[in-house]
């Protein structure tokens, strides 16, 4: 070597450091999907995405919050399209369907993430008092919007009713399309077809209920 030579750094062999949250997510679900996510270890986790404890830190306050963060995300935007139905015109429970399928239209990607964090949530023990309470949530809104549309307390009867029956319905088609190979924003006209049907016998009960 001259002493106008630089040695160069040998290159950097397997997975490049990811980056983002979004690159860690993808790398955890991966090993959820393969190990489950009880026996998936945080310095697995690490090591597969190439980044220090810090690093993952900086994006996730704890290994569960990999999944938890789009659910809240998918919470939070649900919510704020039934905020602005509240005066909108139309049968509610139209409205509530309308508000699921725009809900899920904006968190399906290309590579199948949204589904693949539904099978890990649907599959793990460890994540499955956090996913009531995720769903809980999820309902207490659609209970809150009928609710302020008919004149009723959130925690009567027919909000909770409909919001119950509709959370069902909705969790047995995600659970139907865990057996589709590339689920995409495709299945969304199956899901308006399957809620339909209930949506008019519930709007036809809500209809018949007296405010209190």
């Amino acid at each position: 070597m001259t002493e106008h030579q630089v040695e160069r750094p040998a290159p950097r062999r397997g997975r490049p450091p990811a980056s983002s949250r979004e690159e860690i997510e993808t790398v955890a679900i991966d090993l959820f999907l393969r190990k489950g996510f009880e026996e998936t270890t945080l310095a697995e986790i690490t090591a597969a995405a190439g980044v220090s404890k810090t690093s993952f830190f900086r994006y996730f306050p704890s290994k569960g919050s990999i999944i938890w963060w789009r659910f809240d995300e998918f919470t939070s935007g649900f919510a704020g399209l039934l905020e602005e139905a509240v005066p909108a015109e139309g049968a509610t429970l139209d409205l509530v369907r309308g508000c699921i399928i725009g809900a899920l239209e904006k968190v399906i990607d290309a590579e199948g993430l949204w589904m693949q964090r539904f099978r890990v949530l649907d599959e793990s023990t460890e994540l499955r008092s956090g996913e009531s309470e995720q769903w809980a949530a999820w309902t207490e809104h659609v209970a809150s919007f009928v609710a302020r549309r008919h004149g009723f307390a959130t925690g009567d009867v027919a909000p909770q009713g409909i919001a119950g029956g509709i959370h069902g319905a909705y969790v047995a088609m995600l659970r139907r399309w865990l057996l589709v190979e590339n689920p995409s924003s495709d299945l969304l006209p199956d899901l308006d077809r399957e809620l339909q049907p209930l949506c008019r016998v519930l709007q036809s009960w809500l209809d018949e209920k007296p405010s209190t």
